[in-house]
């Protein structure tokens, strides 16, 4: 069965509004998916439908049937988002007449009492590693013990969430006591000619790519660790690139200092392009110690490349690795096996 894109599911009518809501989305993978979807409405050959996005700091352009209301000053903190969600929605939503609404942003609208469809892609939300204060921050764990149970009484009222994982569908089944019909499954469509395929060899199997955001639960310490382990054991004239920036937080610059006083050939690039990220792939192995997703996208760019992989032993990269025999695995935390994995694969 061929994949269906988010604007099938959400099944628009002719002649109707439809009003899709994101104020979250400004960075990473939560503005491609929003990127991505304001793509196939624009494309959507049914011109009668009129769509009105509300975000933040994204720009987009409006068309005939296209609106752009932009809220940048949301991003100021948490006490405008709160006059936002409980002044201002419900008076753009009054004035809109939407007939349906699709919110991007893990929960549904309180204030429309209409079919709602909401897109669920906060793993912390589902997963069952406990955050902590001390380690992890308040952030992560104020998601994971107070917002989530928000988020799931809001999930229980809307018609469908929307997930990308078989996992993520499992996992919200059981904490947020959702039926099994109300849950879609929807894995992230990455078709593309822009890539490279990878090229066995000794110089690529001694380099390696992480492309990750610096939060603790993708977990580049125990990366570093088991490159110390592997380094110590033999491991020479290899290269590591990550895509954050030394100086980006407290968390970037603590691994930037174990990489220098452990003389870790880490190369903190910072940001790539899509078409960069690909490149890397082909010359590459992937490593991917991050032990919470939703999906985990650079395991599927990945393995449409061909390169060697060595993952977390999670749900998600078992659910998407499942068929592909150039992928090892370790327990999340355990540097040493990850670190033995990357001195086995140079004897390939």
């Amino acid at each position: 069965m061929e994949p269906i894109s988010l604007i099938e599911v959400i099944c628009p009518t002719p002649g109707s509004t439809i009003l899709v809501c994101d104020v979250h989305a400004s960075e990473s993978g939560a503005l491609s998916i929003l990127n991505d979807f304001y793509e196939q409405v624009k494309s959507w050959p049914d011109k009668s439908v009129n769509w009105w996005f509300i975000v933040s700091t994204p720009k987009y352009e409006e068309t005939s049937n296209i609106r752009i209301l932009r809220y940048p000053w949301i991003k100021k903190g948490w006490c405008y988002r709160l006059l936002f969600d409980f002044v201002y929605l419900k008076k753009i939503i009054n004035r809109i007449d939407p007939q349906k609404v699709f919110s991007l942003q893990n929960k549904g609208l309180s204030c429309f009492k209409g079919p709602q469809y909401v897109y669920l892609h906060l793993p912390f939300v589902l997963t069952d590693h406990r955050f902590s204060l001390k380690k992890d921050g308040k952030t992560l764990w104020i998601y994971q013990n107070i917002i989530s149970r928000l988020i799931f009484s809001s999930l229980r009222k809307v018609d469908y969430t929307i997930v990308q994982t078989a996992w993520m569908k499992s996992a919200l089944k059981t904490k947020a006591n959702i039926s099994d019909d109300k849950i879609l499954i929807l894995s992230p469509d990455i078709s593309t000619n822009s890539y490279w395929k990878y090229k066995d060899s000794i110089e690529n199997r001694k380099s390696f790519f992480y492309p990750a955001t610096a939060f603790t639960y993708k977990n580049h310490f125990t990366l570093l660790k088991a490159l110390l382990y592997a380094q110590d054991r033999g491991l020479t004239d290899y290269n590591v690139t990550f895509t954050i920036r030394a100086d980006e937080n407290d968390y970037t610059k603590k691994l930037y200092d174990f990489s220098k006083k452990n003389s870790l050939n880490v190369d903190f690039k910072g940001p790539m392009r899509r078409d960069e990220v690909f490149k890397f792939y082909s010359e590459s192995v992937l490593l991917f110690p991050s032990y919470v997703e939703s999906f985990g996208l650079p395991l599927l760019e990945a393995k449409i490349t061909g390169c060697y992989i060595i993952a977390s032993d999670t749900p998600f990269s078992r659910e998407i690795l499942f068929d592909y025999d150039k992928a090892s695995f370790f327990d999340e935390l355990d540097y040493e096996q990850m670190g033995k994995e990357i001195l086995e694969l140079q004897k390939k």
